[in-house]
C-alpha cells in the first residue's frame, strides 16, 4: 500500500514538473512558479510602447525575453511567456500562430515556444487619465521538455494616460535579491551578532 501511495506522489510531482511549450493559463498568474525562483539572469522587456498613452489609440508592441544563462536552442523551445493586463485591450496577429489569449491573459502557443518576443498590439482605454497596468513573466527555456535549468522573470508596468497624474512605476530595475540572497544574509548577521556578544563578553 505505502508502495502506491509514493507513485501516486511522485506522479503527481512529475505532472507539477513538465514544461508547458503549449502556452500557460492562470496557474502562471503570479509567475513560472514550478521553474524555481525568479532569477535575475533572464531579462523581460516590452519594446514599443509609449511613455503615455493617447485615448483610444493603437499601439504595437513587443515582448521580449533574454537569458544571460539559457542558450537558444535552434531546434527546440526556447520561451514562453505569460501576460496580463488591466485596462485597454490586446490584439494580435492570429494567423501567425505565436500567440493565444486564454484564462484572461496571453502566452504563446505551441509555435510561440520557439522564439523569445512576441507581437501584440495594445488599445488604449478612452480615459487618458487613467493607467493601464501590464504584468508579463517571461521564460527563457533550454528545451528539454522539464522545468529544470530554465530562467524566468517578471515585469510590472504601469503605462499611464497623457492627463494621468498619480504614481507611475516600473519593476525592470527592481530588487535583484533572491529569496536565497535574503536567507544568506540573515544567517550571516545572526552569525556576526553572535560573534559580537561572544567578544564583548569576552
Amino acid at each position: 500500500m505505502r508502495a502506491v501511495v509514493v507513485m501516486l506522489v511522485l506522479a503527481l510531482l512529475s505532472q507539477v514538473a513538465v514544461s508547458a511549450p503549449s502556452g500557460i493559463g492562470k496557474s502562471a498568474n503570479e509567475g513560472c512558479l514550478c521553474h524555481g525562483d525568479r532569477d535575475q539572469s533572464t531579462n523581460v522587456w516590452i519594446e514599443g510602447l509609449p511613455e503615455s498613452y493617447e485615448s483610444n489609440t493603437l499601439y504595437n508592441f513587443s515582448i521580449n525575453v533574454e537569458s544571460e544563462t539559457v542558450a537558444t536552442n535552434p531546434n527546440g523551445s526556447i520561451g514562453g511567456f505569460r501576460m496580463l493586463v488591466v485596462g485597454g485591450s490586446i490584439t494580435f496577429d492570429e494567423s501567425a500562430g505565436l500567440i493565444q489569449e486564454l484564462d484572461g491573459g496571453w502566452t504563446h502557443t505551441e509555435s510561440g515556444n520557439m522564439v523569445r518576443t512576441w507581437n501584440l498590439s495594445f488599445v488604449s482605454p478612452e480615459d487618458n487619465a487613467s493607467y493601464v497596468d501590464f504584468t508579463v513573466f517571461g521564460n527563457a527555456v533550454n528545451g528539454n521538455q522539464a522545468s529544470s535549468e530554465d530562467a524566468w522573470n517578471s515585469l510590472n508596468l504601469r503605462l499611464p494616460g497623457v492627463e494621468y497624474d498619480g504614481e507611475i512605476f516600473s519593476d525592470q530595475a527592481e530588487d535583484r535579491f533572491s529569496p536565497m540572497d535574503y536567507t544568506v544574509g540573515l544567517v550571516s548577521m545572526v552569525a556576526l551578532v553572535g560573534l559580537l556578544i561572544i567578544t564583548l563578553r569576552d
